[in-house]
């Protein structure tokens, strides 16, 4: 049982380690759509003062309706990976309580070996006791 505990516990820390880098994987996918959106923003306001400099109306509009096109998949883009990070999140988070729960049985099993190991040790020191006072009475007698 010890080392099935042992092994469970490795394992588990081994899958969480995996999860954190599914999520360090999703953190940085978010990290560079937030980028790219940031970019996008500097470059229409760019976009938006050149065009009414020169007067090209018409054009701007085609540009901003491409614009707004690539900012909506960009947005649903995020939401997708938001909602993964956070169902990484939910998996590592009951990994953990698993984990605990082994360490936790571990724990316990242990305590309850010391105490049967101290209960084995204390009933032969009273066997010793015993025997030494009954050979102490013996000689008296």
């Amino acid at each position: 049982m010890k080392s099935s505990l042992q092994t469970l516990t490795r394992i588990q820390k081994f899958q969480i380690d995996e999860q954190r880098k599914i999520l360090n994987e999703y953190l940085a996918k978010e990290e560079k759509i937030l980028n790219d959106l940031k970019r996008m923003f500097l470059e229409y306001e760019k976009e938006k003062e050149f065009a009414a400099g020169q007067g090209y109306v018409g054009d701007f509009g085609a540009y901003t309706k491409r614009w707004l096109q690539y900012k909506n998949a960009l947005e649903q883009a995020l939401e997708s990976v938001r909602q993964k990070i956070a169902e990484v999140r939910d998996v590592i988070s009951d990994m953990f309580k698993e984990q605990k729960t082994y360490e936790i049985v571990d724990k316990n099993r242990k305590e309850r070996e010391e105490k049967e190991e101290e209960l084995k040790n204390q009933k032969t020191l009273d066997e010793i006791g015993t025997n030494a006072y009954i050979k102490r009475n013996k000689k008296t007698e």
